[in-house]
């Protein structure tokens, strides 16, 4: 939350529920964006793993993060932590090494 534009941070569990919520979300919308970037994991999972198969080429699996852009906000994930955050804000190289320490945390 200490990033610019970042206006809040999920992290979430492998069944897709929520660990725990920061920021200016409601516990309804951190409930849904957790189930959300849990399936969009496992989705980045079998896209990786398929072009992984089809290609031969090594080094897409595991996949570690994700991030959806829209025309205000964007949401990055990296592991189990995904931040939403106003583009016109946010630093996506700050935000990248933060999610990345915390991924690796």
């Amino acid at each position: 939350m200490q990033i610019k534009g970042t206006i809040a941070a999920v992290r979430f569990r492998e069944d897709g529920s929520m660990a725990e919520q920061v920021g200016d979300i409601s516990s309804a919308h951190a409930d849904l964006a957790s189930d959300m970037c849990n399936a969009t994991n496992q989705l980045m999972q079998q896209e990786a793993d398929l072009f992984a198969a089809y290609s031969g080429m090594r080094g897409w699996t595991p996949p570690e993060g994700w991030a959806m852009h829209g025309d205000e906000y964007s949401i990055w994930a990296l592991g189990e932590v995904a931040c939403i955050v106003r583009n016109t804000e946010v630093s996506y190289n700050e935000l990248y090494r933060v999610l990345n320490h915390l991924a690796h945390y």
